[in-house]
């Protein structure tokens, strides 16, 4: 980090910013010990936040250590304080709480800051070289420590005058206004000139291209590379990427650009491996982790598998060891002991294990893993980078938090959003300014609040304006990396009062998108003519190949389709394709509670309470059952809805299925049935070819008759308009497979086999219950959509297996959406949820 003034180079007469590291070599200052206070803060909460570490553990650890950063900076010898003599208030306990954590960290300092105390308590004659202050340049806001480091360095070696600034903006040019101050109550007024310039840009990398492209344009126009200075708040990858590809060199890039932790995050994911039941990019996580045996290339494969809903690392079987690795890896823990051991074979195999396990917190002793605390134990340390490599010829980057290190004439500043230009204040996360006022009053700490940070960040962009003498170009990202709209810069606001003419401050940038290429200023990126679009065809044509065969048993045969499969050819043979072949689009999110997590979880509830031939159960009953068993259904299926996070969901997910449960207790009781098949595989032949299903629950009504059940955890009305249209196909299919069945042994479906067959849809969300085939009592609570339920979708499907059968996939067309949804009354998620490689085969018609 700089230290916030200056000092000379006795030899070279150069005045220059210092550096903790720097300073660590002039005074031989010994390595630091770790600072790591998040392990601390969880280890043993103080009541002043336990609380909120139960609820929020990553954002109170980031508050707490935040601020006891700040009070480390307010002590002017970097040691604890003693504040006994502070009466009892809010603002006391706040205060122990944080001295007490700064006492269990030891000797522990924050980054850049333990050299500084290492000088405080050096003697005099004990520095490798003089290190004379510049007299008038330390920051008049520079924290304690900061303010003391100064105050020694002078004592022992004494001060000169700060060297005369050889040149300024021009005055009267905008730039030259203001470097009076940003804040300044008048500013010189005139129109824009060529010392400032505005551009709008997508987002941060095509910044990095243009800030690169402008600096290889002033170059190429005669201005040393060492006057140009680049100016960013965050990752500086894309400029070292941008820079790199034009070939200008910079100076101020970190030596080693950011790392991620590996050894915490392969730590974290170990533990959550553990806790049954794991989530799936977990182990993809450890799949693709650099710390694993196997080459980055079998990562990949295992990962993809395992988002695809194998687990079992097949691909691993060649290599015994890593197979028992991955068995490993996979297998839960539910007492200490198990964790322990499994941990500690686990991290044997990997590379840094040892660094690993070191991470992992397991008490000894016996009994079942608290695994909020095992949890919140794991220190995962934020990207961190290398110290920066100087040199006198490169583009000079700076940082958004620092001053400048040496002066330029002409700066880039790549990130003027909000936030930033000046640093937005923040508040102190454990006290009120009030506080800090009276705080220092007190105690002499000179903690900060909301208004000694605006101040602070209205001062630095002062100091980055004041070291610029020709101009400087603000570039405007819309949108970050990840899509999100970014706003300009309050700054923006301040530099419009120096230019007349200006009613909106957004008026003053240039948006690049809006602009032909020829318009830029300069062309930093060129864009290559788009290919001609070929007209796609009507159909894929595949002649000579069993489409209907692409799925394979170990014996050679073709695999049955499903009804799901069947569904899906029926909306978009295309889509149906890519699944037979393995080719569906792969995304990778985190859990969430959309409709599939909670169909799944309410077939599992009711599949337990709902039993095969017993009665059934009465209000009191399903009270007692439905908690237990969403709880098991929960640790199958959703492993993270157990978390405190997801305590609203999780609860209001119960009540929907108890209130489900309840209603399908008032059909079962008016259809006088008894269940006698739940979640039950079957096998059978429906328009020439071989099915597989699970149906839900199969019914044995009063006359004999069978009723195949099909729960949806949706709402009545859209599979009301399904079944009216005449476009219902699953439910019939189920139906098909008994008229025609595939038997096998020990398959359960004697008692099914020559029985009249009728179906239905039991629609969770309000206790619908749509029936087809069935005659209906009066009075009854079900509702008869009739017998041609499925007639345009029969017809439908009987053209599209057709179609496969002479090798051809037909294309979807631009209509086809709508004609679901209008027509056949239901979202043809296969279109409009698929991947992006069905959406580029939608063929384009013009509307009539």
């Amino acid at each position: 980090m700089h230290y916030p003034f200056l000092v000379i180079d006795p030899r070279s007469g150069l005045q220059y910013r210092l550096t903790d590291t720097g300073l660590a070599e002039l005074s031989l200052a010994p390595i630091p010990p770790e600072w790591s206070p998040g392990r601390a803060i969880s280890e043993v909460p103080d009541p002043v936040w336990a609380d909120s570490l139960a609820n929020a553990p990553v954002e109170t650890i980031s508050a707490v250590t935040r601020a006891l950063e700040d009070l480390v900076l307010a002590t002017p010898d970097l040691r604890v304080p003693v504040v006994d003599h502070l009466s009892d208030s809010r603002a006391k306990r706040h205060l122990s709480a944080l001295i007490g954590l700064w006492r269990t960290l030891g000797d522990g300092l924050p980054e850049g800051l333990a050299p500084l105390r290492h000088v405080l308590n050096l003697s005099n004659g004990r520095f490798l070289d003089p290190v004379p202050v510049v007299e008038g340049s330390l920051d008049p806001l520079a924290p304690a420590a900061m303010q003391t480091l100064y105050a020694r360095l002078k004592e022992e070696f004494g001060s000169v005058p700060a060297a005369p600034r050889l040149r300024t903006a021009a005055v009267g040019s905008r730039l030259h206004a203001l470097q009076g101050g940003v804040t300044a109550q008048q500013l010189e007024v005139a129109p824009l000139d060529d010392s400032l310039a505005f551009f709008g840009l997508r987002d941060p990398a095509a910044a990095a291209d243009f800030t690169a492209a402008r600096a290889r344009a002033l170059i190429d126009d005669g201005i040393p590379a060492r006057e140009i200075s680049v100016l960013t708040a965050g990752d500086p990858r894309q400029i070292a990427r941008a820079f790199a590809a034009q070939g200008v060199p910079l100076s101020g890039l970190p030596a080693a650009l950011p790392q991620r932790d590996i050894i915490g995050e392969t730590a974290l994911h170990l533990a959550l491996a553990k806790r049954p039941p794991t989530p799936a990019m977990v182990l993809a996580s450890l799949a693709l982790s650099p710390l694993m045996p196997w080459s980055a290339q079998t990562g990949r494969d295992l990962s993809e598998s395992l988002m695809g809903g194998d687990f079992r690392g097949a691909i691993l079987t060649a290599t015994p060891a890593h197979k028992e690795l991955w068995d490993d890896i996979r297998a839960s823990a539910s007492s200490l002991a198990q964790l322990r051991f499994l941990l500690d074979r686990i991290c044997d195999q990997l590379a840094q294990g040892d660094q690993v396990r070191a991470r992992l917190p397991v008490p000894p002793g016996e009994g079942t893993p608290d695994w909020e605390a095992i949890l919140r134990g794991i220190l995962v340390m934020p990207p961190t980078s290398a110290e920066p490599d100087r040199n006198l010829e490169g583009v000079s980057l700076w940082s958004a938090h620092e001053s400048p290190w040496r002066p330029c004439r002409h700066l880039i500043v790549t990130d003027f959003t909000d936030g930033f230009y000046p640093t937005r204040p923040r508040a102190n996360p454990l006290f009120l300014d009030s506080e800090i006022a009276a705080l220092r009053e007190a105690t002499g700490l000179a903690l900060r609040g909301r208004a000694e940070g605006l101040a602070q960040g209205l001062s630095l962009f002062d100091q980055q304006m004041q070291a610029v003498t020709d101009s400087i170009t603000f570039l405007v990202p819309w949108r970050d990396l990840s899509g999100g709209r970014l706003q300009p810069s309050a700054g923006l606001s301040l530099v419009a009062r120096a230019i007349t003419g200006v009613e909106d401050a957004n008026d003053l940038i240039t948006d690049l998108s809006r602009l032909s290429p020829g318009d830029w200023p300069v062309a930093h990126h060129h864009l290559p003519p788009l290919a001609e679009a070929l007209e796609l065809p009507e159909t894929l044509d595949f002649l000579g190949h069993d489409l209907l065969s692409l799925r394979r048993k170990d014996d050679g045969t073709a695999k049955p389709q499903s009804p799901s499969r069947l569904e899906t050819l029926l909306v978009s043979p295309l889509a149906w394709l890519l699944g037979e072949v393995g080719a569906e689009d792969m995304s990778w999110s985190a859990e969430e509670l959309d409709v599939i997590a909670k169909g799944n979880i309410a077939h599992d509830v009711f599949e337990h309470i709902f039993l095969k031939d017993q009665s059934v159960p009465d209000p009191d009953t399903l009270a007692a059952a439905v908690p237990e068993a969403y709880e098991r259904a929960l640790v199958r299926h959703a492993g993270y809805l157990r978390s405190p996070s997801w305590e609203m969901e999780r609860k209001g997910l119960e009540r929907e299925i108890m209130a489900a449960a309840l209603r399908w207790r008032d059909h079962l009781l008016a259809l006088k049935a008894k269940i006698i098949g739940n979640e039950i595989w079957l096998a059978g032949e429906a328009h020439g070819i071989n099915l597989h299903g699970k149906a839900d629950a199969i019914l044995e009504l009063p006359d004999g008759a069978l009723l195949i059940v099909d729960h949806k955890k949706s709402s009545t009305s859209g599979r009301r308009k399904r079944m009216e249209a005449g476009w219902d196909l699953q439910a019939g299919l189920y139906r098909d497979m008994i008229a025609r069945p595939h038997r096998r042994e020990g398959d359960g479906m004697d008692p099914l086999i020559g029985r009249k067959v009728a179906v239905a849809y039991h629609l969770m969300n309000d206790g619908g219950l749509l029936t087809s085939g069935l005659p209906l009592t009066d009075g009854s609570p079900a509702r008869d959509m009739g017998d041609a339920v499925n007639e345009g979708a029969v017809e439908k499907l009987a053209e599209r297996l057709a179609e496969l059968g002479a090798g051809r996939v037909v294309l979807n067309t631009s209509e086809d959406e709508a004609f679901f949804k209008k027509e056949a009354g239901f979202t043809p998620y296969a279109l409009t949820d698929g991947s992006a490689f069905v959406t580029a085969f939608i063929r384009q018609i013009e509307e009539k």
